[in-house]
């Protein structure tokens, strides 16, 4: 059976377990997907936006699984999703709802985090502190773990002070207060990169890149590219577009998230370009796109746009970057990989599952260095290996990760 095949098999077997929920006090609904409970455990983070349904959690819950396979424990992969905007000033009520709602898979079995439209610190981490649950990785630990109370309680404290540790010195931007949590997978996203180029004799120095998204992933992973040598040439968020042609310097990127306001662009930047205009960002020239907004963002027309323009590399910060029929079908996904080089989702963003699964480990130390460390270890020897299966070629990356990862679930 080919890995396309599996793949989209893996993807239409229906999961393990689906809750859905309807809030009392407003229009929110929402869905825990699990996809299994290998390992007695699974994981994945609380995404909130308008129109998010249980077709795209099943999607992202599968992702998850396939994630935990490369960054560990190896354990199933689930998804919350939430309709309701995140910008509504009630979002903490109804986020502290929800969770009181699947408060018992939470301790059980179930570990969450944020994603899009839930800020991991500032959103999760509160919500489930209120509930009595010590932190928002406790299911996992406890269910694939079984730990006796003291090693609990160590575990816990590992993932408190881990995921909120500071980053200080150089690694961080100057005057603005920074957690492990604010950067750890754009971190990720952009290592993939330079790692990749490094791979092939290459360095970043010169390379355009384009970002779709400026929250923690899109921001951090363009922070990290330029103080590597790339230059970002455009970013897209939610509202706006920012175009430099010539490209921005680490000084610049850090002077946006500086004023960025609900991590978005700040509206009032002269290189912003007119709503009306913002197909032009898709096709601006450059060598990278990093899509770490909304899932399914790129289409066909897009990739035909992206190959005139002189893309050869997609790195998928955000979960389910190709805009899919239907669950199950992956044409838009084949065709990105026999055209480009595909740094897929469940590789490029694992740096938040694998700092998750370095403090589970009896070991850890619940500080940046290490934590990036470990980050840097996972994320390197898994392209190696994937290149290796892909027998050095740049293309047919994603087919070639998703055969590794479907080895290592048991998948048919």
């Amino acid at each position: 059976m080919t890995t396309w095949k599996r793949y989209s098999e893996f993807l239409q077997d229906p999961p393990e377990l689906t809750i859905e929920w309807r809030d009392q006090l407003t229009d929110a609904r929402g869905w825990l997907i699990i996809n299994s409970l290998r390992g007695g455990a699974t994981g994945g983070g609380t995404r909130m936006r308008p129109g998010v349904g249980p077709g795209e959690v099943t999607y992202l819950a599968k992702a998850m699984e396939l994630k935990f396979a490369l960054a560990g424990p190896p354990i199933g992969g689930a998804k919350a999703g939430i309709d309701f905007d995140p910008f509504d000033p009630r979002k903490p009520e109804v986020l502290a709802r929800w969770y009181r709602a699947i408060r018992p898979y939470l301790i059980e079995h179930y570990g969450t985090a944020g994603d899009l439209g839930v800020d991991e610190v500032l959103d999760v981490i509160p919500a489930i502190s209120r509930l009595g649950v010590g932190h928002p990785q406790e299911g996992i630990v406890r269910g694939h773990f079984q730990p006796d109370d003291g090693a609990l309680a160590q575990t816990i404290s590992n993932l408190q002070l881990g995921v909120e540790a500071p980053i200080e010195g150089d690694r961080g931007v100057a005057g603005v207060p920074m957690k492990v949590a604010d950067l750890i997978t754009g971190y990720g996203v952009a290592l993939s990169i330079r790692h990749l180029y490094a791979r092939q004799g290459r360095g970043l120095e010169g390379i355009r890149v384009l970002l779709e998204g400026f929250g923690n992933v899109g921001a951090a992973a363009g922070l990290f590219l330029a103080r590597w040598g790339a230059r970002i040439v455009g970013i897209a968020d939610l509202n706006s577009v920012l175009l430099s042609p010539e490209g921005l310097d680490p000084a610049g990127v850090e002077e946006l998230i500086r004023r960025r306001v609900e991590k978005l662009l700040p509206v009032d930047d002269p290189r912003i370009i007119p709503q009306g205009e913002r197909a032009r960002f898709f096709g601006t020239p450059a060598e990278v796109f990093v899509a770490a907004a909304a899932s399914g963002s790129i289409g066909p027309e897009r990739l035909d746009l992206f190959e005139a323009n002189g893309i050869e590399v997609i790195a998928s910060g955000a979960n389910h970057p190709f805009g899919e029929a239907k669950l199950g079908s992956t044409t838009v996904a084949r065709s990105a990989d026999r055209r480009f080089t595909i740094l897929p989702d469940i590789l490029a963003n694992c740096g938040m599952a694998r700092t998750f699964s370095y403090l589970m480990e009896g070991d850890a130390v619940p500080e940046a260095d290490p934590i990036f460390a470990a980050v840097d270890d996972t994320i390197m020897a898994t392209l190696d290996e994937i290149l290796e299966r892909a027998r050095g070629g740049v293309r047919g990356l994603l087919a070639a990760t998703l055969d590794l990862v479907l080895d290592r679930v048991g998948a048919p």
